[in-house]
């Protein structure tokens, strides 16, 4: 009877020290999760990407129906990034490649193919979804129509891309379909020389500026900066303004900007202009940077016709699928020491004087 009179009496205190129990509960457990959540995002950050140890990147600048060209870049040149391999946390090359047997593959160096895919037919979609499948190196590009007019806007949208997924870059080396590299003698050339590019070794082949040993970065290929501006035709420009040559640029069969380039160009897009072609935008876009290494090498054939073939070249533009698997086997019948099967030259290189006004630059 007494623990029934105390149960009436302290009922109403009994009640609310339940409720409160409770809510505490509640409100405990609402902290955890939110805990909990917050370091699941935190861990979805730090989780490690399959893009995370790329230093290297090459943006193959490709179109949704050109499937065997890429099959051939896949089949020859590509391979080459196995030459680059490391030793005592050092970048080395050495010929490594045969006919037969595994290719390693580098996770520091990947070749990635640019498409863009909006507007395509839902055929043509699968069948790029299916090669990607098989060969997990598309970067398809969902928000642009591919065509001629949208080069440059392609390439500021790769370079987004890079730059929001690319957390170790480096270098981006940027070439066209049509384009054979020596991507391992690029690797290697980078990796002993950059920023700098002053090494007896390679000085016989470039022309720059001056020298600095506080670079802020690169940008390397076959210049030009006597070009005129297109004002009918396909290159057509209607919104240049700048002057009556196009500004300096590499040629785009194959360039090489560094990740502070990347970066810059990333991070302003939505202020820089563009122009038909992508490599003149890339030209202008960089014009005003300081500190910036602009060497221009003659080893790079990036020109609208190629000059022949040498075996010192590092990019050969203007090539079809037969021609890359005829240089490709003369470079594994050679070991790597041979580009051409038979050297010849078809045009005059020039190299650039970065001294005198663009219009003077190129003779």
């Amino acid at each position: 009877m007494l623990g029934i009179y105390y149960l009436r009496k302290y009922k109403i205190m009994i009640l609310l020290s339940i409720l409160f129990f409770y809510l505490g509960c509640g409100i405990t457990l609402s902290f955890i999760r939110m805990d909990c959540v917050a370091a699941s995002q935190q861990l979805a950050k730090e989780a490690p990407s399959k893009f995370d140890k790329i230093e290297y990147a090459v943006l193959v600048l490709s179109g949704p129906e050109y499937e065997a060209k890429r099959d051939a870049i896949r089949a020859t040149w590509a391979n080459f990034v196995s030459n680059i391999f490391i030793e005592n946390e050092v970048k080395l090359y050495k010929w490594n490649h045969t006919w037969v047997g595994y290719t390693p593959q580098r996770d520091f160096i990947k070749v990635f193919f640019v498409v863009g895919t909006q507007g395509l037919s839902g055929v043509k979609l699968e069948r790029l979804k299916a090669e990607h499948t098989r060969s997990d190196d598309l970067l398809l590009l969902d928000n642009l129509e591919d065509n001629y007019k949208n080069l440059a806007v392609k390439l500021k949208h790769s370079l987004q891309w890079a730059h929001a997924h690319l957390k170790f870059l480096k270098y981006l080396i940027k070439c066209d379909d049509d384009s054979f590299l020596r991507v391992d003698l690029i690797v290697k050339d980078l990796e002993a020389f950059a920023p700098n590019m002053n090494d007896p070794e390679i000085r016989r082949h470039i022309t720059k500026k001056h020298s600095s040993n506080e670079y802020k970065g690169l940008y390397w290929g076959y210049f030009d900066g006597r070009a005129r501006v297109y004002l009918n035709g396909k290159w057509e420009e209607k919104d240049w303004f700048l002057c009556d040559t196009y500004l300096p640029y590499a040629l785009g069969g194959g360039y090489i900007i560094s990740k502070s380039i990347v970066d810059y160009i990333a991070r302003n897009a939505d202020f820089l202009s563009h122009y038909n072609s992508e490599d003149v935008s890339m030209g202008v876009w960089t014009a005003a940077l300081e500190g910036i290494n602009r060497v221009h090498d003659i080893r790079f054939d990036t020109q609208w016709k190629s000059r022949g073939c040498e075996n010192n070249m590092l990019v050969r533009h203007k090539q079809t699928p037969t021609d890359m698997f005829q240089m490709y086997r003369t470079l594994v019948h050679s070991h790597g020491e041979k580009l051409c099967k038979t050297e010849n030259s078809l045009r005059k290189y020039y190299f650039y004087d970065w001294n005198v006004l663009p219009s003077m630059c190129c003779k």
